[in-house]
């Protein structure tokens, strides 16, 4: 049945360049203090920026920051509070095989600690995560000579990794993510299909693996609350899962097959599945030159709020989105994309449309992205903008 459906706007109020070199363009976003965001691009730099004005900070751009033949930055992430001496850091992986920490106030003093994976020849790293509860970083690899490593070291110990899980994976490793409320569980996605879950407390790698799902190629994985696992493949192939907790002796649901999300939400591509306030499937047309926000709701199974998506009009263009933030407390979402730019949204509280949809009827009830409750270019052919999309940050082509 056709039903008529409304999309809540969301208006650019801003946008930047970052003064990046004409032809890059950025990888990914993280908060970094109060009022800054920071930004990793193809240019292999590192630059923070004010988050209401995007312009630079002082001293907020560093260049050539994982260097070298093989060099390049890979993944970006904070790791607030974490060295109580230290302002806001920031931690970066790359293909040379090294994480670097940043002190923000000081970026272009160099890294003030380097985490390596090895004395020899270093495998990319492709992921990255972070728990300053805990005072742990780990990272993923690509695949060399049949392995994949898991390295975790503790951030007051740079060298070289107190633990490692090597067996886990046959690919690349191309997510990591911990758990929001057990400091112990850690989850990584591999382009070899899986995602497994680990009790990092437990050296031992088999001993320490508490579920595997297999659901193909990850391009995203993680935690939906306490209790559930999502995964998007890289081609667009999204799913939620039971977290199977070990020490609760209960009956899990089956997993929520949802598909392939180009069809299912009329899309051409997936962004990443975003947990802030709510949970959102993050999906882009370059035809359209469109970005919506699809609430996923809990109740009474997962699934799609198609009457309550929000609306990025415009987009990046005919370029895809790369990376997004949302920021609950000011209602606030941030993009950036492969036209180089970082741009600002916030609702356009006057705008309203309508729109014929394919989903069931659903009462057109406006909620803002913060209050839901959580229980390539147009003329491009799709694998040469898959190929775009992957071959320089964190993932294979496939």
């Amino acid at each position: 049945m056709v039903a008529s459906a409304s999309f809540n706007l969301l208006r650019q109020q801003g946008q930047g360049s970052l003064s990046l070199p004409a032809g890059s363009y950025i990888y990914s976003l993280c908060r970094s203090g109060s009022d800054a965001l920071a930004a990793i691009s193809s240019d292999n730099s590192l630059r923070r920026f004010d988050r209401q004005t995007l312009k630079l900070l002082p001293d907020g751009v560093v260049t050539d920051v994982h260097s070298g033949s093989n060099g390049g930055v890979t993944c970006l992430c904070a790791v607030d509070g974490a060295i109580s001496e230290a302002g806001p850091l920031l931690a970066t992986s790359g293909r040379d095989g090294t994480v670097r920490l940043w002190d923000s106030r000081a970026m272009n003093h160099g890294a003030v600690s380097v985490f390596l994976t090895g004395n020899d020849k270093r495998p990319a790293l492709l992921s990255l995560a972070c728990n300053p509860a805990i005072y742990s970083i780990v990272a993923g690899s690509e695949l060399v000579s049949a392995q994949a490593a898991l390295s975790f070291w503790d951030l007051r110990s740079p060298g070289q990794p107190r633990m490692q899980y090597v067996e886990s994976h046959n690919d690349d490793i191309t997510e990591l993510c911990y758990h929001p409320t057990r400091n112990d569980v850690l989850l990584s996605g591999s382009t070899d299909g899986l995602v497994s879950v680990y009790n990092t407390t437990i050296a031992e790698e088999d001993d320490a693996l508490l579920q595997v799902i297999n659901h193909g190629s990850i391009h995203h994985a993680g935690f939906i609350g306490d209790k559930a696992i999502y995964a998007l493949s890289h081609d667009e192939v999204f799913s939620i899962h039971p977290f199977n907790d070990p020490d609760e002796n209960i009956v899990e649901p089956a997993p929520i097959q949802f598909g392939d999300l180009r069809s299912a939400l009329h899309c051409d591509y997936a962004v990443d599945i975003l947990v802030d306030g709510g949970v959102y499937a993050a999906v882009g047309s370059t035809r359209e030159q469109t970005l919506n926000l699809v609430p996923i709701v809990a109740s009474p199974e997962f699934h799609f709020d198609q009457a309550k998506v929000w609306r990025l009009p415009g987009a990046h263009g005919e370029e895809i989105v790369r990376s997004m933030l949302l920021d609950s407390q000011s209602q606030t979402v941030f993009t950036c994309g492969e036209d180089g730019h970082v741009r600002l949204w916030r609702e356009d509280s006057e705008m309203i449309i309508q729109s014929d949809t394919k989903s069931a009827d659903e009462p057109k009830v406006k909620t803002r992205p913060d209050s839901q409750a959580q229980d390539g270019k147009h003329s491009r052919n799709k694998e040469t903008r898959k190929e775009k999309r992957h071959k320089d940050k964190r993932y294979k082509p496939y």
